[in-house]
């Protein structure tokens, strides 16, 4: 919920600040005029609070992340686990085993560790960029102007790279199911298949699920290249506009323009050189950023797998089964009349009108 939503970020924000505080007092004490000050221990103690303060606020962020996910988690698998145990038999006769076994192991596993990371890797970089590009904007403003097209084209490549990522992540996980399958029936029928000697089929068929699920895993490695230079270049581009605009702040001819103010933005030198720093470490933080938000909505699929299994209609009887068909089924038990020659288990007859009785008691209205 909301309370949730607000615990991770707050943390995720405020380690941020600390981190562009603890590299900002190291600009000033590297900018000190006074050589006795930047000897003293003034800006050594600053230094090592900021440090200390943003160390503690990344293990207070990382056991929140980890909290709420795992406790998320556990959510999830007490309802699958609850829907699946009162689920008919009709439901296991009809569904692979394997699809079970990927529901309760691998789409478990990504909910529990793999989407949680995500998330929080994912808020990170987010801070981060938000951090990097303010503080290039604070100190030239001119980049606000340049930032917006290029927000354009970084926007339109993660649509595109999302759709397509997405979808081959959904290929990647149906694919998976039928390799579980496969090998836990041949399991099952081992002594069967040594019998009519079919181990060869058996191996091609294993060979061909294999495969089809590789596919789907190099299609996703070819996406990444793609995405990697594309981001790229769009990285290169802005640290390159930033240095740019770092150098024209100094510049004796920029100083005597009418755009001066917007050239030369808040702060001295050492704040332009922090800025250029971080605008360098884009590159790295918008490839990731991206990598994390296609990998939080491809993890999402498995939330999806997993919920498609957690309302299953129960087996009446159970805890949360419908109470009419529970009691007609129950009822029509209880009505069936004995034969005569029925012995102490029961007649075949009465057999017969109780379970056509449960049949019509749960079959779909």
């Amino acid at each position: 919920g909301a309370r949730a939503a607000l615990s991770v970020l707050l943390p995720v924000a405020c380690a941020e600040l600390l981190s562009l505080g603890s590299s900002w007092w190291l600009t000033r004490w590297a900018t000190a005029a006074d050589a006795a000050q930047r000897t003293g221990l003034l800006y050594l103690a600053g230094y090592a609070c900021w440090a200390v303060a943003a160390a503690a606020v990344v293990v207070v962020r990382s056991r929140v992340a980890i909290g709420v996910g795992l406790a998320a988690g556990e959510k999830i698998h007490d309802a699958l686990l609850n829907s699946v145990v009162r689920a008919p038999l009709a439901f296991f006769d009809t569904t692979p085993v394997g699809r079970l076994l990927t529901r309760f192991g691998r789409e478990m596993q990504t909910v529990d560790i793999y989407l949680p990371a995500a998330m929080q890797s994912y808020g990170n970089t987010l801070a981060a960029i938000s951090a990097a590009l303010g503080l290039v904007c604070a100190t030239s403003p001119l980049f606000a102007a340049v930032l917006l097209p290029l927000g354009v084209i970084y926007a339109s490549v993660y649509a595109f790279y999302t759709a397509s990522s997405r979808e081959i992540k959904r290929l990647d996980s149906s694919s998976r199911a039928p390799v579980v399958s496969h090998v836990a029936a041949s399991l099952r029928g081992l002594p069967t298949i040594r019998a009519f000697d079919t181990a060869r089929l058996f191996t091609s068929q294993c060979d061909a699920h294999l495969d089809a699920n590789l596919r789907a895993a190099l299609t996703s490695a070819l996406t990444n290249c793609w995405l990697g230079l594309r981001l790229e270049l769009l990285g290169a581009a802005i640290a390159a506009t930033a240095a740019l605009l770092a150098f024209a702040r100094n510049a004796g001819a920029a100083g005597a323009t009418i755009a001066a103010p917007l050239v030369r933005g808040a702060g001295g030198v050492g704040t332009a050189a922090l800025a250029l720093t971080l605008a360098l470490q884009v590159t790295q933080s918008l490839n990731w950023s991206v990598r994390q938000a296609t990998e939080v909505e491809a993890n999402l699929i498995a939330v999806e797998r997993v919920h498609s299994y957690s309302n299953l209609t129960p087996e009446p009887g159970y805890a949360g089964a419908p109470a009419a068909a529970a009691a007609a089924s129950a009822a029509a038990a209880r009505a069936a009349p004995a034969s005569p020659g029925a012995d102490a288990h029961g007649s075949a007859e009465a057999y017969a009108r109780a379970a056509t009785a449960y049949a019509e008691a749960t079959a779909p209205p």
